[in-house]
């Protein structure tokens, strides 16, 4: 793959989940000026009740044609889009007979029409394009950037402007029901952009319904042990949201907003580590090249941008609570900190997971989900009774760290070594945030904007000088390298 089309992948993903991501964080600003924190809760819970549909029935599809030899093979192609549509069918079936269970446990008559409303995209986007699947095992990031970004933007500019509407109209929020229906079609409109454009890439295959045998078990092989761990992964990962949400939707909702600002870090890895490290790492599996050089590169530069952008968020993301949301959200400025734990550990994991899903061991992703799963419920609700809501923030995180000991056990036995680097980093992170917060608690009230501002900007100059030193010069040595084993290669078959 030529470094050309590698730095333009970067460049695409990091740009596009960026702007995505700024304009998410307005979205919600905007969102919350003008809704109830009720109103978003309630959309939080039905995102939360989609989002596990689709990760409770994930076969790890496009995941199995980046990996796999055949991924640009008609036939495979074929059959794997028809494992989609029927996928996507089964899950708007499933969202409508859960929409009644979820409803009387939840005491909110509202989920009855929101979740089969919201599951309508999951059976739409089932036919989007098998373009989407190639063009990432290609690293064309640009054209599906491009379109990403485009129908957000598009779906959740309208929302905004029908809820200044309504909010217009009637000022009192006596118009509930029909807010809550307008973001929820918001999920709809959204859908149907990514499957029209998704039709204006250039396919390898002309879409039809094809059931290849060969194909069939491969993707059941490979997607059987996904399907487990991301069922695992919603249960262990969301119940923290599905606890607070029973406790109160007004809480719900202001939980919220802090996990969306907690969770862009671990969202940028997890993006980069999709979008371009997971296929550069199968790619290089697929040459023949040693895992251990491509997995230590990755693994630096992945886990230095988590410590600037971690560190950078527990500074800066209570300052904007207080800056951008009103008194409503204010208990929001304390969460952030609470999850920053939780999602340093989480980015501690993406690299390891991504080299296990380029050798093919989807068992051992599965296995981390599950006994973190098994350990995730006495954690909250242990960490709820002793502590309240930060308790079970705390909980969390440790049913994170027991997934990070399971995955290093298994890249151990793939002669991959992570644990020494991890804990000294660690312990760097929470040397800076102890350190910062000595200087905000001193500084009073005089420092509320001064602080955060300087200590984002001190966090930058450390990481950028930690990165010159650590990942600059192996990457500098490693391509040396390379490129000298491609030219003793080269002369080698001029000379045959």
């Amino acid at each position: 793959m030529s470094g050309g089309r590698v730095v333009g992948g970067t460049v695409w993903t990091v740009g596009g989940y960026a702007a995505s991501q700024v304009f998410r964080f307005g979205f919600n600003v905007a969102l919350a000026q003008m809704v109830a924190p009720k109103v978003l809760g309630v959309m939080a819970l039905v995102g939360l009740i989609a989002q596990g549909i689709q990760m409770f029935s994930d076969l790890g599809i496009r995941q199995c044609i980046i990996q796999h030899a055949r991924g640009g093979d008609v036939a495979f192609l074929n059959t794997a889009w028809t494992v989609q549509v029927i996928r996507g069918t089964v899950l708007w079936i499933g969202s409508a007979l859960l929409a009644w269970p979820m409803a009387a446990f939840y005491a909110e008559p509202a989920l009855l029409w929101l979740i089969p409303l919201t599951g309508t995209a999951a059976f739409i986007t089932g036919f989007s394009s098998t373009a989407l699947w190639t063009y990432s095992r290609d690293v064309r990031r640009g054209p599906l950037v491009r379109r990403e970004v485009g129908v957000y933007i598009g779906a959740y500019t309208t929302v905004l402007v029908v809820i200044a509407f309504i909010r217009e109209r009637w000022p009192g929020g006596e118009a509930r029901t029909l807010e809550l229906a307008v973001i929820a079609m918001c999920a709809v409109v959204a859908a149907i952009g990514e499957v029209v454009l998704s039709y204006t890439l250039r396919a390898l295959v002309r879409h039809r319904f094809a059931w290849d045998a060969e194909a069939q078990r491969e993707l059941i092989r490979f997607g059987g042990w996904v399907f487990v761990s991301s069922g695992c992964t919603f249960f262990a990962a969301q119940a923290d949201r599905l606890i607070v949400g029973k406790l109160s939707l007004d809480v719900l909702g202001v939980y919220h907003i802090a996990v969306v600002i907690a969770a862009l870090p671990a969202g940028v890895l997890a993006a980069l580590g999709a979008q371009l490290v997971f296929p550069l790492m199968s790619d290089a599996t697929r040459q023949g090249q040693p895992m251990a050089l491509v997995f230590l590169r990755a693994h630096r530069a992945l886990i230095l941008a988590a410590g600037l952008l971690i560190t950078g968020m527990a500074c800066v993301g209570p300052a904007f609570v207080r800056f951008l949301y009103n008194d409503q959200y204010a208990a929001a400025a304390g969460f952030i900190r609470l999850l920053a734990v939780s999602a340093w550990v989480t980015s501690l994991i993406i690299p390891g997971e991504l080299a296990l899903l380029a050798l093919g061991q989807t068992r051992a992703l599965a296995t981390a989900q599950g006994v973190r799963l098994l350990c995730v419920p006495g954690l909250l609700l242990g960490g709820y009774s002793i502590g309240g809501i930060p308790g079970l923030i705390l909980g969390v995180a440790a049913g994170e760290l027991i997934r990070y000991c399971v995955i290093a056990i298994f890249l151990k036995r793939a002669g991959l070594k992570v644990v020494a680097e991890d804990i000294a980093l660690t312990l760097f992170v929470g040397g800076l945030l102890g350190l910062y917060l000595l200087v905000e608690e001193f500084s009073g009230e005089a420092g509320k904007i001064a602080v955060p501002i300087a200590g984002g900007t001190i966090q930058i100059l450390i990481w950028a000088s930690i990165s010159a030193v650590w990942i600059g010069p192996e990457n500098g040595r490693s391509w040396i390298r390379c490129r000298m084993v491609k030219c003793r290669t080269a002369t080698e078959r001029g000379q045959s």
